[in-house]
């Protein structure tokens, strides 16, 4: 049972964990970012609310999936274009 729950545990916190993980290790690289994600970092400028969630993406309060879905992107990106 000990083994069960914490092999449970270790999966939802992966699931957590890992896309932030993912994203940390990208950005430790020192490399510049995918163009998408510059796309997306140039549309948060001036954008509060994108800015907040993005930092609330960062303290692992917000799931990065969510963040970075296409439509939270797309709804970003047209608010910059707008």
């Amino acid at each position: 049972m000990y083994h069960e729950a914490m092999a449970d545990y270790q999966s939802a916190r992966d699931a957590v964990a890992t896309p932030i993980y993912g994203l940390t290790c990208d950005f430790a690289t020192g490399e510049p970012p995918p163009p998408e994600m510059q796309q997306l970092i140039g549309a948060m400028h001036g954008n509060q609310e994108a800015m907040d969630d993005f930092v609330s993406v960062m303290a692992g309060t917000l799931p990065a999936p969510e963040f970075f879905s296409p439509e939270n992107a797309g709804r970003i990106i047209a608010a910059a274009a707008a």
